[in-house]
């Protein structure tokens, strides 16, 4: 029981590294691994799409002014800097499919899941990306694992 608490919890932020811990540790069976780390994982999708929110509508309200003085200051023009340019251009080329297959791989879920709502919205639609995304690489990450533990460590 404790160590489905600690691969739910780890894997609803630190995805990628829960794996070795489910099956190396805890010795859970393929499918056992899949759902309890996609479970954790979904968990993770949806608290942090919630804490973005929040984190977002604080963020503006807290820095309303200095942005309306900044904007004063510019007189009105949008000013673009080489991070605004990064992001536009990463947006425009990966869109939300390339957030969420790289959400699990790369970044961690907290991140991806703060990229997805700032730029797309916390609509279903979105974590459903983003979860597809999680069944998808525990797959992977599982029989990586199972593979290369039978390979490395058979007793001879």
């Amino acid at each position: 029981m404790t160590g489905i608490i600690i691969t739910i919890l780890s894997s609803s932020f630190k995805f990628a590294m829960t794996f070795p811990l489910a099956v190396f540790q805890f010795n859970f069976s393929f499918a056992e691994t899949v759902l309890w780390t996609n479970i954790g994982g979904g968990m993770g999708i949806y608290f942090f799409g919630f804490l973005s929110e929040k984190v977002m509508a604080w963020w503006k309200k807290t820095f309303r002014r200095i942005r309306k003085r900044h904007l004063a200051q510019v007189k009105g023009k949008k000013v673009f800097t080489a991070r605004n340019r990064r992001i536009i251009r990463i947006k425009q080329r990966y869109g939300l499919p390339g957030i969420a297959f790289t959400t699990p791989l790369l970044l961690s879920i907290p991140v991806g899941v703060f990229l997805t709502v700032r730029y797309y919205g916390s609509r279903g639609r979105n974590f459903i990306y983003l979860i597809a995304s999680n069944l998808f690489w525990s797959v992977i990450y599982t029989m990586f694992y199972m593979f290369w533990d039978g390979l490395l460590f058979k007793q001879g």
